[in-house]
């Protein structure tokens, strides 16, 4: 919605937003990988804390959803990008001649 709006705003922002959108949202994958990662939360009732607990837990909870939405991000971000630096360059190569 925010690079929608965006054409009717300025060069610059247009170009600032395309340009920060991958690393932002290569941010957010990382930042799920490290929720996916992180140790286990203390004992469930009878849960044994080892290694087939840990890798139960990787697939549940929220660092998958948040990695999940961050590669969708980078996805959309990238085509976003790509988009908006091809009209740039065509709008810009057209006002010079």
């Amino acid at each position: 919605m925010a690079w929608t709006g965006l054409w009717w705003g300025s060069r610059r922002a247009r170009l600032w937003f395309a340009g920060l959108m991958p690393p932002g949202a290569v941010v957010i994958i990382l930042l799920g990988l490290s929720e996916m990662l992180s140790p286990v939360r203390p004992q469930q009732q009878g849960e044994p804390a080892d290694l087939s607990a840990r890798i139960s837990a990787l697939g549940s909870g929220p660092g998958m959803l948040i990695a999940a939405v961050g590669l969708l991000t980078l996805v959309v971000g990238t085509a976003l990008t790509i988009t908006t630096f091809v009209v740039e360059t065509t709008l810009m190569v057209r006002r010079h001649e």
